[in-house]
């Protein structure tokens, strides 16, 4: 590069310096003002009346609070209450809002493709309400998720098209895109593409528009992408005032997902400037921060944090932290992508019930249809049999009654087919799931193990040899935890023998591996009864929770698990451990929370009982739970049939 140009770019990056600085000084009185929550819209959007119906209308207000809160589980729950309050072909505009809501809450939980068909969907709704406010807020949603799984052919077009939808007078009924998040987001993905000069244009466009409306949340991101623009324009300067803002301003509004991006980045400021005993402090300070408010900061937040952490300490040379950042980071990608094969399977599930009730509709319409059409005849018949008589009036009749009961008998055991096919069908899907499992997700775990171990063997370092050994033990608890779910999803094994074998060995091989006796009283007969998946998986997840616990808090030497099949499953596993304090509050702890849950969604119900002290009465002194699953009598013909059927 010439001297010319050399001088050219200083300046250029010289007066982005004093820019950035100068909005600061500018900005900081609008800061003081207290943040609008995200139920309502800022000036710049005319505020629609909400919903008449009061209903769906409390429905949206409990969304848009646990939306607020980042309590993904509480807001697809409340979604799926208003989704059933609204018919989708007539609610179109309610329809639309849901639809986005939902595709906002998945893009944060980090399952992007089932949010884009949302929005797909979404988008058509707006088209055919013709409301241009609706369509620019599907494509900076588009853009968004687009952006976050790496398309770029697709995320920079949509946001494009975002800010040509935009109307000059916007209205909405409830929260919507901005301007201000469209042209924040087109920052930022401009940033990523290296396009400094149009980010730098459309950040500043988002800061100011954001301060006009009062939109805490929406200034915190832009200082946040002003770092980000400052930080690749190497001006560490100006990039971690930028930060530093921006995490103030997120801070004091409690948008901890922006509070801890700002903080990560002022940590990769610091590295810039090679400032390293301060990097560290910053890197200690984001990961606290990120503990602390771990509720409030989804999972593709987390996930990036960990992922630049380990960045910057792979570039400052810390390869053994960047090591357990990358360990962290590649855990909770699997866990996003665990969730999006887990919702594939739920929407390949609903297709197939779907398509089932449709036909099911089909043949009761045609029913009904071929009933009436009797029916008409019928009374033609009547009106002329009069005039012959009452014999033969009284026959047709009776040849009436006869063919109707013999067209709803055909009826009904055509549904009756249908809807054992239909059960058929899911358990061949599971059953491909479950091999497809086994065959990737299995074999790499094993040779992601294999290789630690051999490592292991040859690794001299102590800290690598620790890291390697805790890369082997992961992978060979995930291979463990991968073929309980395959096992769950096995139709060969869904009766209740199997379940009771299944977990006697896995309690006998867990408890002897951590050195406690065990032992196990079952009943000699179990009744053949079918068990749902659910079923397996919730009873196994409360004893696999009841068994860590007594390992992980019990101190106990001894372990007895008593089964009994009479009136349902019941199940009391008893230790001979410290037990719990007489007056401890059992609610308290979220391992008995979840086994309350999970026996609660069965049906059935959790109790525990602890003496807190060794009681001469009781064979086990210390803590003993008692679960009971009520069981329905349904022998495996469904299970007979699809493995009849297989190929």
């Amino acid at each position: 590069m010439s001297m010319e140009h050399q001088r050219s770019a200083t300046g250029a990056l010289w007066k982005f310096g004093i820019l950035v600085r100068a909005l600061i000084v500018l900005i900081t009185p609008w800061l003081s003002t207290p943040a609008l929550s995200q139920q309502h819209l800022s000036p710049s959007i005319e505020q629609l009346p909400p919903f008449a119906d009061t209903v769906l209308h409390r429905h949206i207000e409990r969304i848009l609070l646990h939306m607020d809160a980042f309590s993904a589980e509480n807001s697809m729950r409340e979604l799926g209450k208003a989704m059933q309050h609204i018919d989708p072909e007539q609610d179109i505009e309610a329809h639309y809002y849901l639809l986005t809501f939902r595709a906002e809450v998945l893009y944060y939980e980090g399952l992007f493709h089932e949010g884009i068909r949302d929005l797909d969907q979404s988008e058509e709704l707006a088209r055919s309400l013709g409301d241009s406010t609706l369509l620019a807020n599907v494509y900076n949603l588009k853009g968004l998720l687009h952006e976050n799984i790496q398309d770029s052919r697709m995320a920079l077009p949509h946001l494009r098209k975002a800010l040509e939808w935009f109307p000059r007078n916007a209205a909405a009924r409830y929260p919507v895109s901005e301007l201000h998040h469209i042209h924040g987001n087109m920052g930022s993905y401009l940033t990523t593409l290296g396009k400094l000069d149009s980010a730098g244009f459309h950040a500043l466009q988002s800061l100011q528009l954001a301060t006009a409306a009062d939109a805490q949340r929406a200034i915190a991101v832009a200082w946040w992408s002003l770092g980000n623009l400052a930080l690749r324009r190497n001006l560490p300067d100006s990039a971690l005032a930028c930060y530093d803002r921006a995490a103030h301003v997120a801070d004091a509004e409690q948008d901890h997902d922006i509070g801890v991006d700002a903080l990560v980045g002022r940590a990769a400021a610091l590295l810039a400037q090679g400032k390293f005993q301060a990097l560290d402090s910053a890197i200690q300070e984001a990961m606290n921060y990120l503990q602390v408010h771990d509720d409030r900061i989804g999972l593709v937040t987390e996930r990036n944090a960990h992922r630049q952490v380990a960045w910057i300490n792979k570039s400052r040379g810390r390869n053994d932290l960047a090591l357990d950042h990358m360990g962290e980071w590649y855990r909770i990608d699997s866990l996003i992508t665990a969730r999006n094969i887990h919702s594939a399977l739920q929407v390949q599930g609903d297709l197939l019930r779907s398509d089932a009730d449709l036909a099911i509709e089909r043949i009761e319409r045609e029913r009904y249809a071929a009933a009436l059409e009797q029916v008409r005849f019928s009374r033609a018949v009547i009106i002329v049999g009069s005039v012959a008589g009452f014999a033969v009036l009284l026959g047709f009749y009776f040849a009436y009654r006869s063919r109707q009961r013999g067209k709803q008998r055909v009826a009904e055991l055509e549904v009756l087919r249908l809807q054992q096919e239909r059960t058929i069908a899911e358990l061949r899907i599971r059953e491909e799931v479950g091999r497809d499992m086994h065959d990737d997700l299995g074999a790499g775990l094993s040779a992601l193990k294999l290789r630690s171990e051999m490592a292991l063997r040859k690794e001299k370092d102590p800290d690598k040899r620790q890291l390697l050994s805790h890369l082997a033990t992961t992978a060979g608890e995930l291979i463990v935890n991968m073929r309980q779910m395959i096992w769950t999803l096995n139709a060969d094994q869904g009766t209740l023998p199997d379940l009771v074998v299944y977990i006697g060995n896995y309690a006998r091989n867990y408890l002897d591996g951590n050195n406690i006796r065990f032992e196990l009283i079952a009943p000699e007969t179990i009744p053949d009864v079918l068990l749902s998946p659910q079923q397996r998986r919730n009873m196994l997840m409360v004893m696999k929770e009841a068994l860590h616990n007594i390992v992980k808090h019990a101190q106990a030497t001894e372990v007895l698990i008593a089964m009994s099949t009479v009136d349902g499953l019941s199940i009391s596993v008893v230790d001979n451990g410290i037990g719990l304090p007489r007056n401890a509050d059992l609610g308290m702890g979220n391992g008995l929370r979840n086994m309350a849950r999970r026996m609660e969604v069965l049906g059935g119900t959790f109790r525990v009982e602890s003496s807190g002290e060794a009681d001469m009465a009781n064979s086990l002194p210390g803590t003993r739970l008692r679960f009971h699953m009520p069981l329905v009598t349904n022998k495996g013909s469904i299970a007979t049939a699809a493995a009849e059927k297989a190929p």
